[in-house]
């Protein structure tokens, strides 16, 4: 629940007006709006990379900010517009943070994200070594892996931040369908920029200078 959240990385450029908004358990959020209008703002507040400079952030009844902060984002799959992919093989950008994931447990999450026909035209599957931040891949792909790492994390809270580059139309349908996948029944915000990504949304939120409108 954000609670009458104001919000400036600069006093003189305001960037979010006393935003309230609550998303449920199992509920799906999106966020829309021009560029500047606040909503990766939203998404950087809750991640607590900033503190608002007025109003609370709770989950739960509990400001986040007595929460700690590693616990918290572990909670929380977020999906950003190009996500960051290490030097390692796919399989460890995926399970990254987790013990030990079988193969069968793998393969669920890979049918799950849409990462299957990814993973099917690599010589050398998930255990393919990804360099240059998955330079591999294309922008779209890239959230495909992303998501299939959300999966393995099993977070209560999805953050997504759609994709603003160029996106084949059959990799939009797989982001798509992996999307509806990842956020069943979890709570979930989503900052679109294709309409076609929130039709399925609970509530759409349009932004507008920093106030939902």
């Amino acid at each position: 629940k954000f609670e009458d959240i104001s919000f400036w990385y600069d006093e003189n450029q305001p960037v979010l007006h006393d935003v309230n908004l609550t998303v449920e358990p199992g509920q799906t959020v999106a966020l829309v709006g021009p560029t500047g209008a606040g909503k990766t703002s939203i998404a950087n507040l809750i991640l607590r990379f900033y503190e608002p400079r007025s109003g609370a952030i709770t989950i739960n009844g509990t400001d986040i900010r007595g929460i700690p902060t590693a616990v918290m984002r572990r909670r929380i799959g977020y999906v950003m517009q190009d996500p960051f992919l290490f030097s390692g093989t796919l399989r460890d950008n995926i399970v990254f943070g987790k013990k030990a994931v079988s193969d069968s447990e793998l393969a669920a999450i890979l049918e799950q994200a849409h990462c299957t026909p990814l993973v099917a035209g690599l010589e050398k599957g998930v255990d393919t070594m990804l360099t240059h931040k998955g330079s591999l891949f294309s922008s779209g792909q890239r959230q495909l892996v992303s998501i299939a790492r959300a999966f393995a994390n099993d977070p209560d809270l999805i953050l997504f931040d759609e994709a603003t580059s160029y996106i084949d139309l059959e990799t939009e349908q797989h982001i798509k369908q992996a999307l509806a996948n990842l956020t069943k029944g979890r709570a979930a915000i989503i900052i679109a920029h294709r309409l076609s990504t929130i039709r399925d949304a609970d509530h759409i939120l349009v932004m507008h200078k920093g106030k939902i409108a």
